[in-house]
């Protein structure tokens, strides 16, 4: 598929960790080996591969029943049917539901998913099926509150749901369809016109609450292609009743299983991502609220637990444990966070009895909406930049557009007053006594930094009016990265489709499966993009 590309090492973006770097560096990290690998020839592979399991009937059942709902895909229907008899396999990522379809990494997580499964079908002729883990459970507000858009004008539009919509406790995916109605009306004139923000708006306004409206929005960007598992489902639940059982009986042994992982992993030179608190356990739901088990009434939630499976809710530990018990996928797609969960509990799933999938890096990318992959071919400037260092990007494409002759003339104006004004200063200086002297020179100096700089922004003002026809471009930063945070944990996963329309989802799943297929081979990279 033609259109702007650009690849960025990984060591090249902020803010990646060392662990992170480490792992998709590749066999020769203590993380790399810690979680077996994800190459294409890693034994993690034979052993994710060489098992098969069913998963519950019920529960599979429950799934084909919801996503038909949805507007799954009729392939992803037909592979969902072969889960319960292990004739399927399948891959799982997970996000909780954001406004609107969450931020853009949800997006590449789920087109990571699709591509994945897809390559093992071709690589390995295991049949796969996509398994989307929406976390509405999860009770975060802050973590899914906001909506940001990229407008027709090329400007950052934000919204955030009123605090009023969620309570301390509830589940997020829980929260009024209302609320989220006029969230999005808050942005969405702001949108590029086109078809999908029309059958988004028609999701968002048809009810329902907010994990529902996520769940439709996904599916609907995605083509249908993957399947959706709530976190609330209670056939979810029952089907892992077991698995929490268990992990509510060996908590604590758990926890300190944790507390060595991540001891482990600070030897390596790495990071423990993990503080195995209170929120690394299960919860107790009632009436929709989730509630902490003190050591006081442990003994009475256990009882509830045993009676209704359902009244369980997974913090980060248990649910990564619980998503792998009940679906036994081949795979799991993660970020860099995810990652290093993964790696500092490794022990916990021997201990559990859990197999481990392969732990597989999602697509890591950036879009570029079309007008500043334009402005990127035009200039000159590498694309990769806006990845890096945005801000610079837009420095050197203002830089691109100075006219050399005011630029010379400039530069010409400022050595001219620099030699006159020493020449000044050694002359008037003859007859000062030192004092006088160094006062003078300040002065001179000073004035000569105030020229300079009056040069420069007469050369930079004839920059912007050669970017008259980008009048977006002095604020275009604002688009890649915000408070230090790269583009794709802020931005809506809508943004491809409100610039793209119906050719957005192919662009980025091609984008993904180029991910996979490098990654697969050994090379993972950080992925520009635009049509």
């Amino acid at each position: 598929m033609s259109g702007l590309r650009a690849e960025v090492p990984i060591d090249r973006l902020p803010g990646t960790t060392e662990l992170f770097r480490h792992f998709v560096a590749g066999s020769d990290a203590p993380v790399y080996r810690r979680l077996r690998g994800f190459r294409a020839g890693d034994d993690a592979w034979r052993y994710a591969l060489g098992k098969a399991r069913g998963v519950d009937a019920r529960l599979v059942e429950r799934m084909l029943a919801e996503n038909e709902a949805l507007g799954a895909s009729r392939e992803t229907i037909e592979r969902l049917r072969g889960l319960s008899e292990g004739i399927t396999r399948a891959v799982v990522t997970g996000q909780q539901p954001g406004v609107a379809g969450g931020p853009l990494l949800s997006l590449y997580k789920a087109a990571t998913l699709v591509a994945l499964a897809r390559e093992i079908e071709a690589r390995w002729r295991t049949p796969c099926v996509a398994v989307f883990w929406l976390g509405s459970d999860d009770d975060d507000f802050a973590e899914i509150r906001d909506l940001a858009i990229v407008s027709d004008a090329l400007a950052a539009v934000s919204v955030s749901l009123e605090g009023s919509a969620h309570a301390p406790g509830r589940r997020v995916g829980d929260v009024a369809g209302k609320a989220v109605a006029h969230a999005w009306d808050a942005v969405s004139p702001f949108l590029p016109k086109g078809d999908t923000a029309a059958r988004v708006d028609a999701i968002v306004q048809s009810g329902g609450d907010l994990g529902r409206i996520a769940a439709r929005v996904l599916m609907e960007i995605t083509n249908g292609s993957l399947a959706v598992i709530d976190s609330r489902e209670p056939a979810l639940g029952q089907a892992a009743r077991e698995t929490i059982l268990e992990y509510f009986d060996r908590e604590d042994a758990i926890r300190g299983l944790i507390v060595e992982g991540g001891d482990a992993l600070v030897a390596d030179g790495y990071h423990a991502q993990l503080d195995p608190g209170s929120d690394s356990g299960l919860f107790l739901v009632r009436d929709g609220t989730r509630h902490r088990v003190p050591s006081a009434v442990r003994a009475a939630a256990r009882a509830e637990f045993a009676r209704d499976v359902t009244a369980a809710s997974p913090g980060v530990v248990a649910r990564n444990l619980i998503q792998d018990a009940v679906f036994a996928p081949a795979a799991v797609v993660l970020g860099p966070a995810e990652i290093a969960y993964r790696a500092q509990l490794a022990r916990v799933y021997d201990v559990m009895g859990i197999d481990k999938p392969v732990v597989f890096p999602r697509l890591g990318a950036t879009f570029v909406p079309p007008a500043v992959a334009q402005a990127a071919t035009r200039s000159g400037v590498d694309a990769a930049l806006l990845a890096i260092d945005p801000a610079e990007w837009v420095t050197r494409v203002m830089r691109s557009l100075e006219s050399a002759r005011a630029a010379e003339a400039a530069r010409a104006f400022e050595s001219a007053f620099r030699l006159e004004a020493a020449r000044f200063v050694e002359s008037a200086s003859e007859r000062l006594d030192p004092r006088a002297r160094e006062k003078l020179q300040r002065r001179v100096a000073d004035l000569a930094n105030r020229v300079a700089s009056t040069a420069q922004g007469a050369v930079e003002q004839d920059a912007l009016a050669g970017a008259s026809q980008w009048p977006w471009l002095a604020r275009a930063a604002e688009l890649f990265a915000r408070d230090r945070t790269p583009q794709e944990r802020f931005l809506s996963a809508l943004v491809p489709h409100s610039f793209h329309g119906d050719d957005a989802w192919p662009l980025v799943l091609d984008v993904a499966a180029g991910h996979v297929r490098d990654a697969l081979d050994g090379r993972v990279l950080h992925r520009v993009y635009s049509r």
